[in-house]
């Protein structure tokens, strides 16, 4: 497995522009709409990389703070949160009960879960709400192909997750109404694997993976085939709950 501060170095220069779910206002707005956060909250970001998810909630909450590992991603988000403290989510470096509201996009698959979602509880105040949205298989069909992919894609990936996984991780760290909402996010595979992370061949191995893909992997992710590129439906899965 790759180290995860190595392979974000790689991608820090790209990453604003690396898929089109990095950028999608709307579900960075739909995050900051499910943390219920407001202006007296204090705002943990996990994972926050070049900060578009801090970004939304600067100035509108007493505090915003983010957390990496990665000094080179944290230099293309200045100006986007009150602080950025450098520490892995297994071991947070915050007193219990912290943050009003906790999130975190594309970030836990990286991380220890057993670890990382304790920790969370942790730091959360009490009645306080988390926001965690990853990218998933669909169900069971596409789910070997899908992480195939996804390995390929991010060699630094420590978890393959179906939708259900962070909510079920969640309710067993103590978390109450947690939910789930689904978000689908049409992606093109050349721009989501030009990451500056990964070596040509494992393009070429993705771009094969798909072309090759049995006909209900297609259905499932509505692949569309173009000239010189392919269109892929992605599932992203919102898991929220509160302490």
């Amino acid at each position: 497995m790759e180290n995860a501060e190595i392979h974000f170095k790689n991608r820090a220069e790209k990453y604003n522009h690396s898929s089109n779910w990095v950028e999608d206002q709307d579900l960075i707005r739909m995050i900051f709409e499910l943390s219920g956060a407001g202006k007296d909250s204090e705002v943990l970001d996990i994972a926050t990389g070049t900060g578009l998810i801090a970004k939304e909630f600067y100035g509108k909450v007493k505090k915003v703070t983010g957390l990496d590992i990665s000094p080179d991603m944290a230099k293309h988000a200045e100006g986007c949160m009150d602080e950025i403290v450098f520490a892995p989510v297994e071991k947070l470096p915050f007193p219990d009960n912290s943050f009003d509201a906790i999130v975190c996009r594309q970030g836990l698959q990286f991380a220890e879960l057993d670890k990382a979602i304790p920790e969370i509880y942790r730091v959360m105040k009490p009645g306080g709400t988390v926001v965690l949205c990853h990218l998933t298989a669909y169900n069971e069909t596409d789910r070997e192909l899908a992480f195939a992919i996804q390995k390929l894609r991010n060699p630094a990936r420590r978890n393959y997750l179906m939708p259900p996984d962070i909510a079920i991780a969640l309710e067993a760290a103590g978390f109450g109404n947690v939910e789930d909402t689904e978000y689908l996010s049409d992606e093109s595979v050349n721009k989501w694997i030009d990451n500056g992370a990964i070596p040509k061949e494992n393009m070429d191995a993705i771009r094969e993976l798909y072309r090759t893909a049995d006909e209900g992997f297609k259905e499932i992710h509505d692949i569309r085939f173009t000239d010189d590129d392919i269109i892929d439906e992605m599932l992203l899965v919102i898991a929220t709950g509160r302490k």
